[in-house]
């Protein structure tokens, strides 16, 4: 509370008041506010909640600064071992060392030195790229070995994404690719030959503590083509451990010790240096700036500054008067409280798979009943009520009128949901860059699993705590594949469709609660997360936060560190951070790898995996959506 003052000093000036109000809530030192009108205070407290501590008065872009500090970054710094920090971990992991003149190690050095492909920043290739991530992880850890006598892991760099695509894509491996699979199978003569490192390590624990990655969920070490359902994942059964983006729920249901608890799924990759520098959240940041000073928000920004200058918890008094977000001013509330200008928004293409679910989706974003949400209704077009308040004219620094940035990254920090559909297979980059970027995302993949998942049996992690998941059949105007064969009652029809927790996700308290309430609301996208109450909207909106941070961040940007400046080249292009031979994973995804690792130490369950492969399985090869 403020000291107390005699009547001769006067009344403390709202600006100050409102700059100790923003002080309070934030938990940072607030600078000093210039004069400007209240709702522009407002949203300098506002913009300083989504941008971090070190922010500069009157809401300018310029003197924000990224989450986190000095001291946070060196305890994280402390944890993974680095500057002379002892090593949180007890095991040590050998990184094979293979001739430069291998043609996938050929083609990754020049892919370097030109920064494209799987080196250039935010390239398709981006997304394949975990195999190079890793090896990148490894050579810079703690944990890493240069003895392989010493290794209780041992990592095989083979770039295997590369050797497929740049090989022609063809519809086999190529001859180092036989030779890997070769090798899991306990014939290393081909390997020693081809790779050019001795096989001993192979035969000594038959590859349990071998570590090999398969950066495609559909192309996976063989390369067949056109295979769905868990064909691909099914390459995975072999005795190392399997860095993978996608295991399947069918799949881990199947094989718990095979599939789930020997394999490591991750995050999908994201290298790109300006979700690492923070330069996506900026632009973000001055377009939802240029939206909350508009007249759509004019009355909850005035709502949104009575709170801040009495001191009370906005969520609170929302959930109090809360029946529903029933009228657009409560939306647009519940939006200036989150700090966001868009309520819903799904940003994706119209190739490959599960285009009728896609465009069911897309439908839905465009009704009435979804104020401010947002959809692509083509490469280009942006579709919806949002699409104004996305897209709209603001002022640049010069005062010049220019339109707001509607590439695919700033637009996913701006919205409060995130609907992620299926991609080419169950699972998708988009479910996890949407983490990135501060979006509660919303599941409408039957068959996808989150890594870490509580839910699903592979870790700690409860999805419930920071994602929404829809029964894709809840839609109004969809009816998935698995619809008619879930009314038939032979093993042979329900197979495909049992996972990882229960026979089927609707058995789970918690999905048919939210199956039911998608019902109620009309089958509506838009109506249902209209229904979804405030301080559940603010406990998502932090775990989202705490998972991006704690998990699906592979790179974190230390207060000082200049490396991240080597992305942005002299003649303007910008390349991942990949590309910057110095640049080291330091986020929290790396410790998370580096933490399951550690359970695995001793492969704990092997004997059960042994078991697991000599009982007699249902197999799937059927479509998810």
């Amino acid at each position: 509370p403020p000291s107390r003052r005699s009547k001769s000093a006067g009344r403390v000036p709202p600006r100050e008041r409102l700059q100790r109000l923003g002080s309070l809530l934030t938990g940072c030192a607030m600078a000093p506010l210039g004069r400007t009108r209240r709702a522009g205070l407002l949203l300098g407290v506002l913009l300083a909640l989504q941008a971090g501590c070190d922010t500069a008065a009157n809401s300018d872009i310029d003197a924000f600064s990224l989450p986190g500090n000095a001291s946070e970054a060196s305890a994280f710094g402390r944890r993974l071992g680095e500057g002379g920090a002892s090593c949180p971990w007890n095991f040590k992991v050998y990184v094979y060392e293979f001739p430069d003149h291998l043609p996938f190690r050929k083609w990754a050095k020049e892919l370097q030195a030109q920064g494209t492909q799987w080196y250039g920043n935010e390239a398709e290739e981006d997304m394949f790229s975990l195999e190079l991530l890793l090896h990148r992880m490894f050579l810079t850890s703690c944990v890493r070995t240069r003895d392989p006598e010493a290794a209780d892991f041992f990592f095989v760099p083979f770039y295997s994404d590369i050797d497929f695509r740049m090989n022609g894509r063809k519809a086999s491996p190529s001859a180092y690719g036989k030779a890997l699979v070769k090798a899991f199978e306990g014939d290393v003569a081909e390997w020693e030959q081809l790779f050019g490192v001795t096989g001993e390590y192979w035969k000594r624990k038959q590859g349990w503590d071998h570590i090999v990655t398969m950066a495609a969920p559909l192309t996976s070490f063989t390369h067949e083509k056109s295979r769905r359902g868990i064909f691909h994942n099914k390459k995975m059964l072999i005795p190392p451990i399997v860095f993978n983006v996608e295991l399947l729920n069918r799949f881990v249901k199947e094989y718990p010790a095979c599939g789930g608890q020997k394999n490591m799924l991750v995050p999908y990759p994201g290298n790109g240096v300006q979700w690492a520098d923070g330069t996506h959240l900026r632009n973000a940041v001055v377009d939802i700036q240029a939206s909350l000073h508009s007249p759509q928000f004019s009355p909850a920004v005035r709502w949104m500054t009575g709170h801040l200058q009495a001191g009370t918890d906005p969520w609170e008094h929302l959930q109090q008067n809360w029946s529903g977000f029933s009228t657009d001013e409560e939306v647009s509330k519940i939006l200036v409280a989150a700090r966001k200008d868009l309520f819903a928004m799904s940003m994706y293409g119209m190739m490959h798979d599960c285009k009728p679910l896609r465009r069911t989706i897309r439908e839905h974003l465009q009704r009435d009943d979804c104020l401010l949400c947002l959809a692509n209704g083509g490469k280009r077009d942006l579709v919806g009520s949002g699409a104004k308040i996305a897209s709209g004219a603001i002022h640049d620094k010069q005062g010049r009128r220019v339109k707001k940035n509607t590439h695919r990254q700033e637009l996913t920090h701006r919205p409060l949901f995130c609907p992620s559909p299926a991609g080419d297979s169950p699972g998708a980059k988009r479910m996890y860059d949407v983490v990135r970027a501060g979006c509660i995302p919303v599941i409408l993949s039957d068959d996808f699993i989150y890594p870490w998942s509580k839910e699903a049996g592979l870790g700690d992690l409860e999805e419930a705590s920071y994602s929404l998941r829809i029964p894709t059949d809840a839609l109004d105007g969809y009816e998935s594949p698995q619809h008619d064969r879930m009314k038939e009652d032979s093993p042979s029809s329900r197979e495909a469709f049992s996972f990882a927790v229960a026979e089927s996700w609707d058995e789970l308290p918690w999905f048919k609660e939210t199956e039911s309430k998608v019902s109620a609301a009309g089958g509506g996208l838009g109506s249902y997360l209209r229904s979804v109450p405030p301080m559940k909207i603010k406990a998502l909106l932090e775990g989202v936060e705490r998972v991006k941070e704690r998990y699906f961040d592979y790179w974190k940007l230390d207060e000082g560190d200049a490396t991240y400046k080597k992305a942005y080249l002299s003649d303007g292009k910008i390349v991942s951070l990949l590309a910057v031979e110095e640049a080291e994973p330091r986020g929290g995804a790396v410790g998370a790898i580096m933490d399951s690792l550690q359970a695995k130490l001793g492969a704990p369950y092997r004997a059960a995996c042994e078991e697991e492969m000599r009982a007699p399985h249902r197999d799937s090869g059927r479509g998810y959506c």
